[in-house]
């Protein structure tokens, strides 16, 4: 994630200004209301985050690293916010927004740091005062103690102002302090912009309700989707299954998340099976288990600092068990009065050995002479 330079924004307007006309047209309201989003980028020309120096608008500055991450303590809005983490002292980010009327001028931001954090808001605007090729430019330091959010408002904050030559960057007049409101009635309204960053001493901070150039500016988290897959869907029992996992975010790059499988019975209760997986270098999580019935398989995705949780679709493992074979049906009686089919057979077996042995007649007795 990256934080949008100013310096292209401020070259514009110091090139329209040099010219004398006004710095820069109406901002654009459209967009309105809550937006959520879940990195740096606003897709709003005239309201993104930004960075700058602290103690020159002008200087070169330092882009800080950016994420999404729960808390720290109750974001003011939603769960989470946007982390930045300087890469060193000297340089302020947060956001810019452009504003039609300086005495109108209604930005804030709400900041948490939980070693505290300080910071510089800038304000630049032509007025009536201002000759061409110059214009005012006001600074005010802020700060945001450590354990809790503070929400610092442009309108409210006094600005030590001075009229700056746009061509070389030099001081021409120094009128004093005063609030944008303040110093409209003095000087004359006017358009320009307004710029409110922290991280001037190096320290990591967060950021949330962002309101600027009437839209307010939620970070949430990013949305993931987690697939599943089975290396086979049909097993016998005791067979081992590979079951793999993929997270992928709205772009479809795989991000690799640790995942847990879970399993059930068809209709059953859902529980895990084993600890956490991580993802292999190729992004993908990977489970062996064996099988003995047909059981259902899933992947959760546990809740992270940048995401919610989420589980993807199931996919079923059928285990066919092997078939025993018919049992062998016992001899069937006879009704009753009747032989029994045994009986029937041990009787042939006897009429079969009568048969076959020789007939016997009784011996005469010799007739006596």
């Amino acid at each position: 994630m990256h934080v949008r330079s100013i310096m292209t924004a401020v070259a514009a307007t110091t090139l329209t200004m040099t010219l004398g006309t006004t710095l820069v047209t109406g901002p654009a309201h459209a967009a309105g209301g809550t937006r959520t989003l879940s990195g740096p980028a606003t897709g709003d020309p005239d309201a993104y985050l930004t960075y700058v120096g602290c103690a020159d608008l002008l200087a070169p500055a330092a882009a800080p690293a950016s994420r999404i991450n729960l808390g720290p303590y109750t974001a003011p809005l939603g769960r989470r916010s946007l982390g930045l983490v300087p890469s060193g002292a000297g340089s302020a980010a947060g956001p810019y927004t452009a504003f039609g009327s300086l005495a109108g001028l209604d930005a804030s931001v709400a900041v948490a740091a939980t070693g505290g954090s300080s910071g510089v808001s800038w304000v630049m605007a032509v007025t009536r005062t201002s000759p061409p090729g110059t214009a005012w430019r006001g600074r005010a330091a802020v700060s945001a103690p450590a354990g809790s959010w503070t929400t610092v408002s442009s309108a409210a904050l006094a600005y030590d102002w001075s009229l700056v030559d746009l061509a070389s960057g030099t001081t021409v007049d120094r009128v004093g302090s005063a609030t944008p409101a303040q110093f409209a009635a003095d000087h004359g309204d006017g358009t320009g912009f307004a710029v409110t960053g922290f991280g001037c001493d190096g320290k990591a901070f967060n950021l949330d309700a962002v309101r600027a150039s009437g839209s307010t500016f939620d970070f949430e988290g990013v949305a993931l989707t987690t697939s599943v897959a089975a290396g086979r869907q049909q097993a016998e029992p005791g067979q081992d299954v590979e079951l793999t996992g993929r997270v992928t975010d709205a772009s479809g790059r795989v991000t690799g998340d640790p995942l847990v499988l879970e399993s059930r019975a068809p209709g059953g209760q859902w529980s895990p099976v084993g600890k956490p997986v991580l993802a292999g270098r190729d992004g993908v999580a990977r489970a062996v288990v064996p099988v003995t019935e047909t059981t259902e398989f899933r992947w959760h995705r546990p809740e992270s600092q940048y995401a919610d949780e989420g589980w993807s679709d199931s996919v079923t493992v059928t285990v066919e068990k092997p078939q025993e074979p018919p049992a062998q049906q016992p001899d069937q009686p006879g009704q009753p009065g009747e032989p029994g089919q045994q009986d029937q057979q041990d009787q042939q077996d006897q009429q079969d050995q009568q048969d076959q042995q020789p007939d016997q007649q009784p011996s005469e007795a010799p007739t006596p002479q």
